[in-house]
């Protein structure tokens, strides 16, 4: 089947990809064509579907933490090591996979496997019918349990003496402490946040204005033509910083080593 739009969040939609990498995986696509960063509606309607998009995937399996994938002007490879497959059409998609306790396989791992040996997960009319049930359904107040700790690393003194490249308007860009590939950066709210869920619209527009700044960083310093990155929401999505944040990779079609299947190599197998 082909990809179904289940709902419209004003400028943003969900919909349920027609080949899911885990079950538990929807897609938010922008309404509009453009790839550049985001104003005060798109970031409010990002934020309604986010929060619909992960209800809906607690509610039909049991999703108590959340890992995005995304991407700015860059579309995987044939083998797609690393990233799930695109939506036809859309110029910006962040995929949303559910992670839970005793899951069979993680997004990560799966994603790890080029494109034609993984073992997907194909959608289906009822897989699509029971999606808009649960989200014409009243709204449920959904907690994601955060790490543990009482220090938070997005916020020591060192994130800014250290690791901070560059900031503007409450977002910091940062080297993180183990760079995966060299055109790698966290992008991070400056407010102590924890979870992707309780971002500001003002918060997710100063992130996304962040990545357009980082892609024209990484053009000049290593040649990339695109980015794409994740972000982990919650302890049962192997989140282990208290503090939401972007990693973010800098593309090219002649990038020597695919960050993806580095990161593959270094994750122990739960992940």
């Amino acid at each position: 089947m082909r990809p179904e739009t289940v709902a419209e969040f004003g400028t943003w939609r969900i919909v349920v990809p027609a080949v899911r990498v885990v079950e538990s995986h929807l897609v938010l696509v922008r309404s509009v064509g453009r790839v550049d960063s985001l104003n005060e509606r798109e970031a409010a309607d990002l934020i309604d579907a986010y929060r619909a998009a992960t209800s809906v995937l607690h509610r039909i399996f049991g999703s108590s933490g959340f890992m995005i994938s995304f991407s700015v002007l860059w579309q995987p490879d044939s083998e797609g090591i690393g990233e799930p497959d695109p939506v036809p059409g859309a110029g910006c998609a962040i995929h949303v996979f559910g992670r839970r306790p005793g899951e069979l396989i993680s997004p990560v791992r799966a994603m790890a496997l080029p494109r034609r040996v993984r073992l997907p997960a194909r959608a289906d009319a009822d897989l699509v019918e029971r999606v808009r049930d649960e989200l014409a359904r009243p709204p449920q107040p959904l907690t994601i349990e955060a790490p543990e700790g009482n220090l938070c690393d997005g916020c020591t003194g060192s994130v800014l003496t250290d690791q901070e490249r560059w900031r503007s308007r409450d977002v910091r860009v940062i080297r993180p402490r183990r760079v995966l590939i060299d055109p790698h950066v966290l992008v991070l709210p400056i407010r102590h946040v924890v979870s992707l869920r309780d971002l500001e619209p003002s918060e997710v527009v100063s992130l996304s204005a962040r990545l357009i700044e980082s892609l024209a960083q990484f053009r000049l310093g290593s040649g990339s033509t695109g980015l794409s990155g994740f972000a982990n929401d919650g302890i049962h999505a192997r989140q282990e910083t208290p503090h939401v944040h972007l990693h973010v990779y800098g593309r090219s079609a002649s990038e020597a080593v695919n960050p993806y299947q580095r990161l593959a190599a270094y994750l122990s197998p739960n992940r």
